[in-house]
């Protein structure tokens, strides 16, 4: 049998939290990033937050050898410059709306990409969709498909598995 906790039979209790003072936003243009950063916006306002940081990741194509370095070369540019454009008007649309915000262009996998921007920002939260573009890009996913995300998991699941500070994950 276990040793149950010391304070078993207190009472429930809420320990002290602090507001955050940066947020980070995970933001690929799904409507799930959409609403994860209007929560961010929401969560900005209502504890003074003093800055969203709103990251676009995105992963470089492999390099070929011969005509189609070329390919990836011009690939990997517009890639870049999609990125760029989300940071921007995601960035804008806080901006706008009286939030200090600045956005982040990273090259990478998704996760690995928000759980290194939290760290090296130093963010006390991270605000994301549950699911992202390409689940929104595959419409209804067969079986095989749910079947690999559950032994997989997506970046969401990722970040919040190995996430130093607290996630909000919007559905």
């Amino acid at each position: 049998m276990r040793d149950r906790p010391d304070d078993w039979d207190a009472p429930v209790a809420l320990p002290p939290v602090a507001a955050p003072e940066r947020i980070l936003v995970p933001f690929d243009g799904s409507h799930n990033a959409e609403r994860a950063l209007a929560y961010a916006r929401l969560v900005a306002r209502a504890a003074g937050t003093t800055e969203v940081v709103v990251v676009v990741a995105y992963e470089q194509p492999l390099t070929m050898r011969g005509r189609g370095a070329a390919y990836v070369e011009t690939l990997r540019d517009e890639l870049e410059a999609e990125a760029k454009l989300l940071a921007t008007e995601s960035v804008q649309l806080l901006v706008t709306d009286g939030i200090e915000a600045r956005g982040l262009v990273v090259r990478g996998e998704a996760a690995r990409a928000v759980l290194d921007a939290a760290d090296d920002e130093r963010c006390d939260l991270i605000v994301m969709g549950r699911q992202g573009l390409t689940a929104e890009l595959r419409g209804v996913a067969s079986a095989l498909s749910r079947f690999r995300d559950l032994l997989l998991g997506g970046v969401a699941e990722k970040v919040v598995q190995h996430s130093a500070v607290p996630v909000l994950v919007v559905a």
